[in-house]
């Protein structure tokens, strides 16, 4: 006995067929910087590193992806993003106590609270980690970092290139456009803007 289906069964079963088969939502450079963040903050840093661009994966010493990505400090946030073209920038905003913060750059609190106030610019120690310190405020015992996440439109979708510190933007203004952010000098390699300095551990 051949059993008949209703139309309608055959219809939605099809229907779903073609539904599983569609390829997931393509993710804008901001949502790739969050489902990164929210990889990391997991420790899942296998699935952090797959939104890494392969040159920026490679440049990175096997497990230094913590350490570099420390740098954005803790409970980070998307802050604002620019697209142009097939590279964007994502702003993000982190917290870290001076504690933390001072403990990430080898500094003890005294020194990095002198550093983000009233910094001795001959000191050697600050003249090498004065482009990281560039994206710090301090506020009372809590430091805010900010971070230029720079990505690529790849076959893959939006990958991350490289982050570096930046500089805050001013009180009531918005961070600048990709096209008049663009720094005029050659950008640094991967592992110069995404690995802490040599002093850090």
């Amino acid at each position: 006995m051949v059993r008949r289906f209703p139309g309608w069964i055959a219809a939605a079963a099809l229907a779903g067929g073609i539904a599983c088969t569609q390829a997931a939502p393509v993710q804008t450079p901001d949502q790739v910087v969050r489902t990164f963040i929210a990889a990391a903050e997991k420790g899942d840093w296998g699935t952090a590193d797959s939104y890494l661009t392969e040159r920026f994966s490679n440049a990175l010493r096997p497990g230094s992806l913590p350490s570099a990505w420390g740098m954005a400090g803790k409970n980070v946030q998307v802050r604002n993003q620019e697209v142009s073209g097939k590279t964007a920038y994502v702003w993000v905003e982190g917290t870290d106590s001076l504690e933390d913060a001072a403990q990430r750059l080898g500094l003890d609190p005294l020194t990095l609270r002198k550093y983000l106030t009233k910094p001795d610019l001959a000191d050697p120690t600050y003249q090498q980690l004065a482009p990281q310190l560039v994206g710090l405020r301090l506020e009372g015992d809590t430091v805010t970092s900010h971070v230029k996440i720079t990505l690529y439109q790849q076959d893959r979708g939006w990958r991350i290139e490289v982050w570096q510190p930046d500089k805050p933007p001013a009180e009531g203004s918005q961070p600048e456009k990709a096209e008049e952010s663009a720094d005029p000098k050659p950008s640094p390699s991967p592992t110069e803007a995404g690995q802490p300095a040599k002093n850090q551990q």
